[in-house]
C-alpha cells in the first residue's frame, strides 16, 4: 500500500537545461507528473526563492534552468504561468526587474511568454483559522488569486531555522517589508517563527514542492554560506515532507528543524523517515558529507524559557565587519526592531535590543555581516 507522504529524489548532476528538464520528469513521474498538480486552464503561481539580487551560480535563489524547466512542465499540462516572489525589504518595481534580470529569470519569462508579478503593490487577506500565532495574513493578491502554487525552493542551511526548504520559502508571499514585522512578533524563538510558518503554509499550502538542490548552500546560509555540490533533484506535494528529507540528506537530525518539528508535533509532518515513501536516490545514497552547519544556529530542542536564561552564554551576534560595509544602510533599514543605525560612516548594532534573526547578514549584499560566538559556545562546539 502507499504511504501518503511521498518524497522523489533523482540525480541531477548540473545545470545544463535538456538534464535538468529530464531530472524533472523522472523526479514527478511516480508522483503522477505534472497533470496530478496541475489542471488545463488554471492559471498558476510559480514561486521560486529569490532572496536577493544575486547571480545563478552564487546558489543563493533558484536556479534559472529549474524555473524553466517547471514552467515549461507546467505549460505542457495545461496550465497558465505566473511568476512571483518578495525578497526582504522595501522593494520597487525598478529594484524587483533588476532582481529578475541579475537572478537569470527575465530571460527566461521572456523565453516562456510568462508574466511576473510584482508582490509589494497589492496585497489580500490570507486566512488561517487554526492558526497558533496568526490567524490572519496580509500577503500579495497574487498569492490569493492562483488557482494552485508550485513552490521551486533551495537546498540551503539557514542561521535561525538551520534549513531554508518548502514551508521556508511560503515566507515570500508576505511583501518584504511587512516581513519585519512578523520577525518582530515571533522575537528569538525559532519554534515560534516556525510556527508561524506553518500557520502560513496552511493557509495557502503548494500543490507541488520541488527543491534545487543541484548546488546548495552550506554554512552561513540562506545567502553567505557556501555553495556546494550535490546533484539531486527533490518533489513533494508535501512541503514538510520534502524539508524532512531535506535534512537527512544535509546529514541533520530533522527535528533539530524548527519548521520539521513544528510539523511532527501538529501532525502535519513524519516524525521519523520510515513514515516516508521515498522514490528513486535514498537519503542515505544521496547524503553529502560533511555539509556545515550554520554558525547561529540555536539548539531547538532546548525549552525556549532555559534558552532565554543561558542566551548570555550561548547566543551567538551579528557583528558588522568595517572593511566590508558599504554604508548602503540595507542592514539599518530592514532590522525588525530597529536595533542598527548608524553611528559615523558604518552601521552599529545595539546587541541589547538585538533579537537575532540575522536578516541583517541575510540582506546585506556587501556580505559585511559576521556571526560572533561566545566562548563557552566555541569551547563546547
Amino acid at each position: 500500500m502507499r504511504m501518503s507522504r511521498q518524497v522523489s529524489i533523482v540525480r541531477c548532476p548540473d545545470y545544463v537545461q535538456d538534464r535538468v528538464e529530464a531530472a524533472l520528469a523522472a523526479c514527478l513521474l511516480p508522483l503522477g507528473g505534472m497533470e496530478a498538480f496541475v489542471k488545463r486552464g488554471t492559471r498558476v503561481l510559480v514561486k521560486p526563492n529569490l532572496l536577493a539580487s544575486r547571480a545563478p551560480d552564487g546558489a543563493v535563489t533558484t536556479h534559472p534552468t529549474v524555473v524553466r524547466a517547471a514552467i515549461r512542465a507546467i505549460q505542457a499540462a495545461g496550465g497558465e504561468v505566473v511568476l512571483g516572489d518578495s525578497p526582504g525589504g522595501r522593494n520597487t518595481p525598478e529594484g524587483y526587474a533588476a532582481l529578475l534580470r541579475r537572478t537569470g529569470l527575465a530571460a527566461v519569462l521572456e523565453e516562456c511568454g510568462c508574466e511576473a508579478v510584482f508582490f509589494d503593490d497589492t496585497t489580500a487577506e490570507l486566512s488561517s483559522p487554526d492558526g497558533r500565532v496568526y490567524r490572519r495574513f496580509q500577503v500579495a493578491q497574487a498569492v490569493a488569486d492562483a488557482d494552485a502554487i508550485v513552490s521551486l525552493s533551495k537546498f540551503k542551511t539557514h542561521q535561525f531555522t538551520l534549513c531554508t526548504g518548502g514551508v521556508k520559502n511560503c515566507f515570500g508571499y508576505i511583501p518584504g517589508v511587512a516581513k519585519a514585522e512578523y520577525h518582530l512578533h515571533t522575537g528569538q524563538d525559532p519554534r515560534r517563527f516556525a510556527s508561524l510558518l506553518l500557520d502560513l503554509y496552511r493557509a495557502r499550502p503548494p500543490v507541488l514542492s520541488v527543491m534545487d538542490a543541484v548546488v546548495g548552500m552550506e554554512g552561513n546560509g540562506p545567502s553567505n554560506g557556501r555553495p556546494r555540490e550535490v546533484g539531486l533533484l527533490l518533489a513533494s506535494p508535501h512541503a514538510p515532507d520534502l524539508d524532512f528529507v531535506e535534512a537527512l540528506l544535509m546529514g541533520f537530525d530533522p527535528l533539530e528543524v524548527p519548521t520539521v518539528a513544528e510539523a511532527a508535533e501538529r501532525g502535519l509532518g513524519p516524525r521519523s523517515a520510515d513514515e516516508i515513501e521515498v522514490h528513486g536516490v535514498s537519503p542515505d545514497e544521496g547524503r553529502v558529507p560533511g555539509f556545515a552547519r550554520p554558525e547561529a544556529h540555536p539548539v531547538s530542542r532546548i525549552p525556549a524559557p532555559l534558552l532565554a536564561a543561558v542566551s548570555r552564554l550561548f547566543a551567538v551576534r551579528p557583528r558588522i565587519v568595517e572593511d566590508r560595509c558599504r554604508g548602503c544602510g540595507a542592514c539599518v533599514e530592514n532590522c525588525p526592531p530597529g536595533a542598527i543605525d548608524f553611528r559615523g560612516p558604518v552601521p552599529h548594532i545595539r546587541h541589547a535590543d538585538c533579537i537575532r534573526c540575522f536578516c541583517c547578514q541575510e540582506l546585506c549584499p556587501a556580505d559585511a555581516i559576521a556571526i560572533d560566538r561566545p566562548l563557552l559556545r566555541r569551547l563546547i562546539g
